[in-house]
């Protein structure tokens, strides 16, 4: 009896286990396929990696952008509860690595030529952000004001 009670015990500890990890919201950004894969926004396809941008939500799907303006404007227009969002990534425009927008500094310049003419660029580090500030020109901004 009590190797039965231990198998049940065992068997009912990995459905437990399985179900809680298969129920994890955000395990970081998904990969986006450049060339291949739509903005879910404007359904252009997402070419430039130095723009493409993605959210997850809480239950771990992940949407993808050509740019930085369309992921805001399908969070704004109510497609996707802010609240439901877990995560924001954007890349560094040096690596093309997604990382989180909070973590993020924001230069807003005509000379970026964006998709969609958004003209942001998300930059790892200030230092790059201000090497690029100095060379291109533009105006500096914060994760909160690309939401204004």
């Amino acid at each position: 009896m009590t190797k039965i009670r231990f198998l049940f015990t065992l068997i009912l500890s990995v459905i437990v286990l399985w179900g809680t990890q298969s129920c994890s919201s955000n395990n970081g950004p998904h990969p986006i396929k450049y060339g291949t894969d739509q903005c879910v926004y404007c359904k252009m396809t997402i070419s430039d990696a130095r723009f493409g941008t993605q959210l997850v939500t809480q239950k771990g799907r992940a949407y993808n952008f050509d740019d930085v303006q369309c992921m805001i404007a399908y969070v704004d227009e109510g497609s996707i509860a802010r609240e439901d969002v877990a995560a924001f990534y954007l890349p560094d425009f040096k690596s093309n690595e997604l990382m989180p927008a909070e973590t993020m500094f924001y230069l807003k310049s005509e000379a970026l030529k964006s998709p969609m003419r958004g003209d942001i660029a998300a930059f790892a580090n200030k230092a790059d952000m201000e090497a690029t500030l100095n060379a291109l020109g533009g105006t500096p901004l914060l994760w909160d004001d690309l939401w204004e």
